[in-house]
């Protein structure tokens, strides 16, 4: 793809997610994708090649939930098995005033999330190269919000939850909603609730997504 077509599909998709990003914002967004390309090369950090697909699958579906949630220019979120950044760094493109943690087991993922950090002049963002169960060595990383795109649920329930501030939240991005499956870990995990069950379409692929929503109580 040229770098008009790039530009462009970052502007059209952020209006359809609700969005509208400066042309600082996208010029962040496609610097970000040329050098995940290239790292890509060498590394793995992403499965999906082609940039279009990397656009939609990774960036904008890491985008979806911004919309439905309470930001503050203080708020503190943590990003577990956030990979190559998602959706930690592109929450933060879109809302430079988040103050954000990204939790990244493998060496090679961290060094590329601390050269993209640095080249995009990233403010407030932490890199943390931990296991989730190794968290809790770090009791100052108190969020408002835990997400994850990666990690399985019950991992992060009975591993992270304690990262979390009282009244903190936990946003997981999932494929469906599976009734009988969450009101079992509703159950089993005390101490949170459901707060909001939010279905969403990926721009231009149209693919469904279901956003959960849990409250810390």
């Amino acid at each position: 793809m040229k770098d008009a077509a790039i530009r462009e599909l970052f502007a059209q998709g952020g209006t359809k997610l609700g969005l509208d990003f400066s042309s600082f914002q996208i010029e962040q967004f496609v610097t970000y994708l040329s050098e995940l390309v290239l790292w890509n090369k060498k590394i793995n950090l992403t499965g999906i090649k082609e940039p279009r697909e990397i656009i939609i699958k990774n960036f904008l579906d890491s985008l979806t939930p911004l919309p439905y949630l309470k930001q503050t220019p203080q708020s503190s979120w943590i990003d577990i098995g956030t990979g190559a950044g998602f959706p930690g760094l592109a929450l933060k493109i879109a809302n430079p005033t988040l103050h954000f943690t990204l939790v990244e087991p493998v060496q090679k993922k961290t060094a590329f999330l601390h050269h993209i950090t640095g080249l995009l002049d990233l403010q407030n963002v932490t890199v943390i190269n931990e296991l989730i169960e190794n968290m809790t060595n770090y009791p100052q990383q108190k969020a408002d919000l835990l997400l994850t795109r990666a990690l399985s649920v019950k991992i992060v329930l009975s591993q992270a939850k304690d990262l979390l501030r009282s009244e903190g939240q936990i946003l997981f991005y999932q494929s469906r909603y599976e009734n009988k499956l969450w009101d079992q870990l509703i159950l089993e995990y005390s101490g949170l609730k459901i707060d909001q069950i939010i279905p969403v379409k990926l721009p231009f692929s149209q693919d469904p997504r279901v956003l959960i929503l849990l409250r810390k109580a």
